[in-house]
């Protein structure tokens, strides 16, 4: 009844709004008048024969933004009517889309998730949990019999330098507007501009961070990850936020499980290449990752503003109804 997926960001909920029990396998009395109605003032939706097929909508059901329907068996109206009622479309203005990008990174659920990853990399920053796991990363890694592992993870960090990987999502931006026709060029145009638009929602922010946490890097102070806000600032990755990003925002544009988990893993190679070069400690990259992983979504939903909540109508011997699905 309840899926739960990983885009974007949220909780999974289910709402269940019933009806009065409608019959399914009689044929309408009157198949010409197949349609919807809506009532402003009670809010109903209503079938050809006048019984309600979702029942009373509550209003601040209605007030969502974030609604879909998809057709389950037994349905007995058209998913494409639903959709028509609450459905709203991507922003065709990059300027709205910017704009509604920057709603998304501020919105209550966004900046709630990043409270909390701020908790958690300050306990460990503050404790012994981040010099501990820091510790054994580098004597693992330096003290393996080859040098191979080393040796790739410091060759990677260079995916967290935006003097490099900025113009790559430029030039693929522009090869998407160029070659809108060719379906690979065009998805790597889309992945280039939400790239992109990811690092302009969340570099500000992850500059402020730095400075706010004062953290240092291992070899710069005996005082280890502790954070001294305002005396350095290196408490979160750029390189970290740099590399991640990418990956992760391709993460988002497919459906694909194998691909997600493909993209996923790839986000984390930048990150590790910090700690094994001994340039972050561990909660300072998993920051910039965190704040990547949040830009990255604050434009996924943009690009998909009806994709958190999903409606499925259904109507059974039972009763009729609809339920409700949220996605994150």
């Amino acid at each position: 009844m309840v899926r739960q997926v990983n885009r974007p960001i949220g909780e999974s909920k289910v709402t269940l709004i019933s009806a009065q029990p409608a019959p399914v396998d009689e044929a309408p009395a009157h198949p010409s008048s197949n349609s919807i109605s809506t009532v402003a003032n009670d809010s109903k939706i209503s079938t050809v024969d006048g019984t309600p097929a979702i029942g009373d909508l509550r209003p601040d059901l209605l007030d969502s933004d974030r609604w879909q329907f998809d057709p389950l068996p037994g349905a007995r109206t058209k998913t494409a009517d639903f959709n028509n009622l609450f459905e709203i479309e991507r922003p065709s203005s990059l300027v709205e889309r910017m704009w509604d990008d920057q709603k998304n990174f501020y919105s209550p659920e966004s900046l709630t998730l990043l409270g909390g990853g701020l908790v958690i990399g300050g306990a460990m920053a503050n404790s012994s949990i981040d010099d501990g796991i820091h510790r054994h990363f580098q004597s693992s890694v330096r003290g393996a019999t080859s040098d191979d592992w080393f040796e790739s993870l410091h060759a990677s960090k260079e995916l967290g330098n935006g003097m490099y990987t900025l113009p790559v999502f430029a030039t693929a931006w522009a090869a998407g507007e160029l070659f809108p026709d060719n379906a690979f060029v065009e998805t790597s145009g889309r992945w280039g501009e939400r790239s992109i638009r990811g690092f302009v929602v969340g570099a500000p922010p992850l500059i402020i961070m730095q400075q706010v946490t004062g953290g240092s890097r291992p070899t710069e102070t005996d005082e280890s990850s502790e954070w001294h806000p305002m005396r350095d600032n290196n408490g979160i990755s750029g390189h970290a936020f740099m590399g991640s990003l990418p990956f992760i925002t391709a993460a988002k544009m497919t459906e694909n499980r194998g691909y997600k988990v493909l993209f996923y893993a790839g986000s984390a190679i930048a990150p590790l290449s910090r700690v094994n070069d001994n340039a972050h400690y561990p909660s300072q990259v998993a920051l910039g990752w965190w704040m990547a992983y949040l830009a990255a979504s604050a434009i996924d939903a943009t690009d998909n503003p009806n994709a958190r909540w999903r409606f499925y109508p259904y109507s059974t011997g039972d009763g009729s109804g609809m339920m409700a699905e949220y996605r994150y």
